[in-house]
């Protein structure tokens, strides 16, 4: 009997935050998915990749010196660095948002036909819709203009506000870059998970049965779908990998 050739057989994905949390696991599914994985990080991680390129994405001329080192022909590029709870507010956005946002549109162009940008949300809530204005500055942040971001916009008193509008601006990247390298260019693609690292909140894993850490599994899994031709139709969309987060939010807020 012939074995099926694995989903992502003879691809070559890059992942930013390979080294630790959801980026660590997206690493491993990938690789077992039959991907070549390159791997990015602020810190060493050589496990679950074939070559490893160290990055602070909060710094951008480093980013674009690793945007010139990396490959052309990249089938597809995860954008999940971990955050770093000793970081600003500033530090924050600038990594989470400013610097994967730079290193996809350095490599977009230069990716292969059909290959896919893959990004972190989180499940929405009457929340996000109350913070556009805050979306659109996190997209425009930039080095030079950071500093009394987080003053200027009260995130300093509300600190559980920053990680979720890291997610929301990506989201909302995902979005307007749905058609940005159409028709032979990357997808892009944003995987809504329940945590920053994917892991389930208690509630959830007891409803479901599972340990809270097969969440990151179950996400990268979804990763490794989002990554593979099956999702060729795919483009400016978010996928709930959540183990049913979303679900609950929207149905309590309609009350179903």
């Amino acid at each position: 009997m012939s074995h099926m050739p694995a989903l992502l057989s003879g691809k070559r994905i890059a992942v930013l935050g390979s080294a630790r949390g959801l980026g660590l696991a997206v690493a491993k599914a990938t690789t077992e998915a039959g991907a070549e994985v390159i791997g990015i990080d602020a810190v060493a991680g050589f496990a679950h990749v074939s070559e490893f390129f160290r990055l602070d994405p909060g710094e951008p001329a480093a980013i674009d010196r690793l945007a010139e080192a990396l490959p052309d022909g990249l089938d597809g590029l995860c954008l999940v660095p971990a955050l770093d709870p000793a970081d600003t507010v500033e530090q924050a956005l600038l990594r989470g948002v400013m610097g994967p946002t730079r290193l996809a549109l350095r490599l977009a162009p230069r990716m292969a036909a059909g290959g896919a940008i893959v990004t972190q949300g989180t499940a929405h809530d009457g929340a996000r819709a109350q913070h556009l204005g805050l979306i659109r500055a996190a997209l425009a942040l930039r080095r030079d203009s950071a500093e009394g971001f987080g003053q200027r916009w009260g995130l300093a008193a509300e600190p559980a506000l920053t990680p979720r509008l890291i997610a929301w601006a990506m989201e909302a990247w995902v979005m307007q870059h749905r058609w940005s390298w159409a028709p032979q260019g990357p997808r892009t693609a944003c995987l809504v998970t329940a945590s920053p690292d994917g892991r389930l909140p208690p509630h959830i894993a007891a409803a479901r049965g599972l340990e809270a850490g097969m969440g990151q599994h179950q996400a990268a899994q979804a990763a490794v779908f989002m990554f593979s031709a099956l999702a060729a139709g795919m483009t400016g969309s978010a996928l709930a990998a959540d183990g049913g987060l979303s679900a609950e939010t929207q149905t309590s807020l309609e009350g179903l």
